[in-house]
């Protein structure tokens, strides 16, 4: 307490006090594309997983980086939770492959940014209990003796108004869709999935034929990463529905490889390319890249159809041929056909980069 007396009216003036400066962008800041960052907000996660996972966006993106090391104590710091919950979340996450770990259990982790590989389900709503409405008008109701009508056990199998069919011919559908070709992985949630879409669907067996057709045709371009798809992703996210990516003629390709490239060198037959070896989702990326998205210097794709599309791979083999280092015989240790169709690669062959 200060012993100054001052005269009245000569008081000095109050000090003034400043507004609280808030958070400022110069003191750091995440940047996150809005794309992911709505993924993010539209997935069906429990509270504790969307702190966990905003906390792994806060420790990698925030500090410009792709992936860190998080412990649960660090996360618990972040997020409020226990240590031994946050390393349950993390754990969880990562077998949903929202989280990616790039290693062991000590290794790294980073968000996964292709949100359709996530496997997640969207949250279940219960239907409302008939058995109160049956219950008031049963009395209503004029009684059927199971001689003018099928028995109960009958009556089950009949399908719904709606055009569902019964519990044993969903069952069936069921096993054509996922016998389909997708990873079989945590069949219940898969089939309540494939429950919920056929319900919008006239007939369950042939919605489930539908489906497996769509996903032949995906395998067999080789669009990229939905060999790995979980089954239920591809429904909830109706994958169908979308365009198929463009076909590409793998067995013409490899049969330019095979003429263009030196003897020494590596040679391939269909049943050697399927949709489970190395390269052949490269290439089928490549192709689908080449034949529809405009190159920034003029415009248009590198080529339009089948024909222009080969003899562009038999260009770009005849001038790897030509390179001095694929000439020699210790070049078949590393010059192989799923290295060279990789998109960045090819075009650094055409472009004549590869010394």
């Amino acid at each position: 307490m200060s012993n100054v007396a001052y005269l009245p009216g000569h008081e000095p003036a109050p000090a003034r006090r400043e507004a609280p400066r808030g958070p400022q962008l110069e003191d750091g800041y995440t940047q996150v594309a809005n794309e992911l960052l709505e993924e993010v907000m539209s997935a069906p996660l429990t509270q504790r997983e969307m702190r966990v996972v905003l906390a792994v966006i806060r420790l990698t993106y925030g500090w410009n980086r792709k992936q860190a090391r998080v412990t649960g104590g660090l996360l618990a710091k972040l997020t409020g939770l226990h240590e031994s919950r946050c390393t349950k979340v993390l754990a969880g996450l990562i077998e949903k492959r929202v989280i990616l770990r790039h290693g062991g259990s000590r290794s790294p982790v980073s968000l996964n940014k292709h949100a359709d590989q996530w496997w997640l389900e969207d949250e279940k709503h219960t239907p409302p209990n008939p058995k109160s409405e049956r219950a008031e008008s049963a009395q209503n109701e004029p009684s059927q003796s199971a001689q003018n009508g099928p028995a109960s056990k009958d009556r089950k199998d009949i399908p719904t108004p709606d055009g569902v069919g019964n519990v044993q011919s969903h069952r069936a559908a069921f096993e054509i869709f996922y016998n389909a070709g997708l990873p079989k992985k945590n069949r219940k949630k898969a089939e309540s999935a494939f429950k919920t879409q056929a319900r919008k669907h006239g007939d369950p067996t042939a919605f489930a034929q539908k489906l497996a057709d769509n996903i032949a045709s995906r395998l067999g371009t080789g669009e990229l990463g939905f060999d790995a798809m979980h089954p239920t992703t591809y429904l909830n996210q109706q994958r169908w529905e979308d365009d198929l990516p463009e076909r590409c003629p793998h067995a013409a390709i490899l049969t330019a490889w095979n003429e263009e490239l030196p003897a020494h060198i590596e040679k391939l037959s269909a049943e050697d390319w399927t949709p489970d070896s190395r390269g052949f989702q490269a290439l089928a990326s490549a192709w689908h890249n080449f034949k529809t998205k405009p190159r920034a210097s003029t415009g248009k794709p590198v080529f339009t159809d089948d024909p222009g599309g080969i003899e562009f791979y038999r260009e770009v083999f005849r001038r790897l041929a030509r390179v001095t280092r694929v000439q020699s015989e210790d070049a078949a240790r590393w010059c192989r056909l799923s290295w060279a169709v990789q998109q960045q690669i090819t075009v650094q062959i055409f472009k004549g980069e590869m010394a």
